[in-house]
């Protein structure tokens, strides 16, 4: 039996549609938001729309959210300094390691404090001996703006970076670190902006005064820091700043600078009221402020329970920082391989151990050109550092 041949069936040519299905604006946002801060910066360039969407205020703001705190720790030799950024985690089970280096060949007198992703500082370049002020922000590799300098009158300034988070407004706040006898010595305030077209405003509803170190704190949107009057230079004040409005107010505090010695006073968060802390060998000295309207404190003396010299890691530790936590940080003046932190909670009166692997290690040092023997000085430490992609350094 002869069987007929079937007929062949005629192939039916399929097309895709060669037109390209856009994604909504919304999830492209919430894609975008998931992803690491440099591959968010790196697809902007993808379309307008990617550019747009992250440039947006709220889209800014929501990333900055949803970002975990970095501790960077600034270390410096003879000819440059190291910003080494590694999470801040709370967790003992997980081990923090060094997620990015940041080198800046420049001589630069940083101010310890990171707001919201930024950092200032006042910079002078080995060519040029004219003081620059500037913001950095690591997130974008270390980019910085240079600002208008406040008055070219002063020597030297003090600048204080402030933030509002009603409106996510960056600020400057900046005076003379050295007064003239006459002269116009009031603080100025600066807002940043995109275009940096804005100019200095001086704030004339406050007595002239010195800032008698450059760490601040900021709680809903008021900024906080420690200064002496003029005409009395052995009295200190805090002084406070309130970023929306720019008001400015004084409150007399419990101690003098006879009394501090030379320490250094930290603003802190305390049992959720600002504090005044300061470490006096293994002494934990906080005045804690309990009405800024009658001027009225409390006193409080810890001992620290670890010594300042640790038989762990054979090194001196010394106060650098204090985190949104309360904690004060404790890091070692050199930095090894194996790097110790230690983190004081004055709430609890305990502390708890970090050791962060490979830190300043050989291949850290084979990177940057570091030899084995040459010291990395521990210099200052930016805890609580937020990413950001804020608009006021595009």
């Amino acid at each position: 039996m002869v069987m007929e041949s079937e007929k062949p069936h005629k192939k039916v040519r399929r097309t895709r549609s060669s037109k390209a299905t856009s994604l909504p604006v919304d999830l492209i946002s919430e894609i975008l938001l998931r992803l690491p801060v440099k591959s968010a910066v790196k697809f902007r360039c993808v379309s307008k729309v990617w550019s747009s969407v992250t440039t947006r205020p709220s889209f800014i703001t929501s990333f900055a959210a949803r970002s975990n705190p970095h501790l960077i720790i600034l270390c410096k030799n003879k000819a440059k300094s190291f910003f080494l950024s590694i999470p801040q985690i709370h967790d003992s089970d997980h081990k923090p390691q060094l997620v990015d280096s940041y080198v800046k060949e420049t001589c630069s007198f940083e101010f310890p404090v990171s707001v919201h992703g930024m950092i200032c500082s006042i910079s002078i370049s080995s060519l040029v001996s004219e003081l620059t002020l500037q913001i950095w922000n690591p997130t974008m590799r270390g980019r910085t703006v240079t600002l208008p300098y406040p008055n070219r009158d002063w020597s030297d300034t003090t600048a204080f970076l402030g933030y509002d988070p009603i409106d996510g407004t960056y600020k400057v706040l900046s005076m003379s670190s050295y007064p003239r006898a006459r002269g116009d010595n009031q603080p100025r305030v600066l807002t940043l902006t995109g275009d940096h077209k804005e100019s200095w405003r001086i704030i004339h509803e406050i007595a002239e005064h010195v800032p008698y170190s450059p760490r601040h704190y900021i709680i809903n949107g008021v900024m906080y820091y420690v200064a002496s009057l003029k005409s009395e230079d052995t009295d200190n004040i805090l002084v406070s700043f309130h970023v929306r409005s720019e008001k400015m107010s004084i409150i007399k505090v419990p101690w003098d600078q006879y009394y501090l010695r030379g320490a250094k006073i930290f603003p802190v968060l305390y049992h959720g009221k600002l504090a005044c802390a300061t470490s006096q060998a293994t002494d934990i000295i906080i005045w804690l402020l309990e009405d800024a309207e009658k001027h009225e404190w409390s006193y409080q003396n810890f001992h620290l329970p670890f010594p300042t010299y640790d038989p762990i890691s054979e090194s001196c530790f010394h106060l650098k920082g204090v985190n949104d936590a309360g904690e004060l940080i404790y890091l070692p003046n050199i930095l090894v391989d194996s790097v110790h932190i230690l983190y004081y909670d004055p709430n609890t009166d305990s502390y708890r151990r970090v050791v962060v692997e490979g830190l300043a290690g050989d291949q850290f040092r084979r990177r940057n050109g570091i030899g084995d023997k040459v010291l990395l000085f521990t210099f200052s430490a930016y805890p609580s550092h937020m990413e950001t992609l804020s608009l006021c350094l595009t």
